[in-house]
């Protein structure tokens, strides 16, 4: 029984939920109709998402010991494996450590320039926890670079140059997501705003007009990117990123859906949604 809330712990604190994030270091490789064309492109891709992944939970049990103190007298955190005192900061700094040691070995068996863009991601993380998340607007961007270092580690491991456009529609839409993610902590504010300093320095006004600039300039983006690139089934994909976007900011501005994950997760419709553009967007790459 021990051993089984030992691993739940873990489980928790390497928030393998969160790696869903990753697939976009996949996505270069999927969407440049490589990934599927040789075991070795398969095999390398898996190896970025999974270097990534263990770099992101890095991240994670990082900030978790950071926050330690404060998220002792949270509500909800408190019951967190490092803040509750179920797993011990030094352990935590072991298995961090190990993590990082594995992931960066990992990222020198695909090459080097996708090992300097993963520490220049474990640099933004660290930064970001030490208090970059403080600063209104830069903690917002902060969390785009993140998705952008994502994209960029995807072409450095597939060797595929990425269009101008898709790097353009992911910063708006990460922008898009940041921004949506405080509107919705906004709304809960009896649970958010006590322990999240920078939402002091937001209002709802502000939030709302950058959730109409960065969706429709995400839409707009994404939409000449495939105009430019791609014909025929694939076009299709632009009423469904029309949908997913608006949906997302729908959900932003009622209680507790404005989490990227969370709302990928748990909301049906921008699931289906989402799932739907996988599966046309792959056989026109594939099959088409």
């Amino acid at each position: 029984m021990r051993m089984n809330k030992i691993v739940k712990d873990l489980f928790y604190l390497l928030r393998p939920t969160y790696w869903v994030k990753n697939l976009l270091v996949v996505a270069p490789a999927f969407f440049g109709g490589v990934v599927f064309s040789s075991f070795e492109n398969f095999f390398t891709a898996l190896l970025s998402f999974l270097s990534f992944s263990l770099a992101s939970s890095v991240g994670y049990i990082f900030n978790d010991l950071f926050d330690i103190n404060h998220d002792k007298n949270h509500p909800v955190k408190k019951d967190r494996p490092i803040a509750s005192g179920r797993i011990k900061p030094k352990h935590a700094v072991l298995l961090a450590l190990v993590l990082l040691v594995v992931s960066i070995v990992i990222a020198l068996l695909i090459n080097f320039s996708f090992t300097l863009i993963l520490i220049l991601y474990l640099v933004l993380t660290a930064s970001y926890s030490l208090g970059l998340k403080n600063i209104v607007i830069i903690e917002s961007f902060c969390i785009a670079g993140g998705f952008l270092l994502r994209i960029a580690a995807g072409g450095a491991s597939s060797g595929l140059l990425i269009s101008g456009w898709l790097i353009l529609t992911t910063l708006f839409l990460s922008l898009l997501l940041a921004f949506g993610k405080r509107r919705s902590e906004l709304n809960m504010t009896g649970e958010y705003s006590s322990f999240r300093k920078v939402l002091k320095k937001y209002d709802k006004s502000f939030l709302d007009y950058m959730l109409v600039v960065f969706s429709t300039a995400s839409i707009i983006t994404y939409s000449i990117y495939l105009v430019n690139n791609s014909f025929g089934l694939i076009l299709v994909t632009i009423p469904l990123v029309c949908f997913g976007v608006i949906r997302y900011v729908y959900l932003a501005r009622r209680k507790s859906k404005g989490d990227p994950t969370e709302a990928l997760l748990r909301d049906h419709w921008l699931l289906i949604c989402v799932s739907a553009w996988l599966v046309i967007k792959g056989f026109a790459i594939y099959f088409q």
